[in-house]
């Protein structure tokens, strides 16, 4: 009986989440140095929570400086801003945190990494 070997190609199995997952760090990494040239921060996604007569409670994530940060606050009416929860995460972490949220969280910050990349190129 002859043993054959297998390719190491065949025993390393790359998963989707793992290629979306490579690909948003490249894309958040590019917008970091576009965000850094134009000193203004980026938003990845803004997402209402809940909204009332009076005021509007989001979460909103933004890329600036070296990071990724997510903000959940409360505004509008009579109410000061109140921030009640912030994230941060280097680029590296925020698409694993991301993910295991919500994959269509994931879709739309690509959606919208991409919208801007683009808008930027043409100006």
């Amino acid at each position: 009986m002859r043993k054959r070997k297998k390719n190491s190609i065949h025993n390393t199995q790359i998963t989707l989440d793992e290629v979306i997952i490579k690909k948003f760090e490249e894309k958040i990494e590019k917008v970091l140095l576009i965000s850094n040239k134009n000193n203004h921060p980026v938003v990845l996604y803004r997402r209402t929570i809940e909204e009332n007569e009076v005021s509007i409670e989001e979460e909103i994530a933004s890329v600036s400086e070296k990071y990724v940060v997510v903000q959940i606050f409360t505004h509008g009416g009579y109410l000061p801003v109140l921030f009640r929860e912030q994230h941060i995460f280097t680029p590296a972490e925020f698409p694993y945190w991301i993910i295991k949220r919500s994959k269509s969280m994931v879709l739309h910050c690509l959606e919208n990494i991409d919208e801007f990349i683009n808008n930027y190129n043409n100006e």
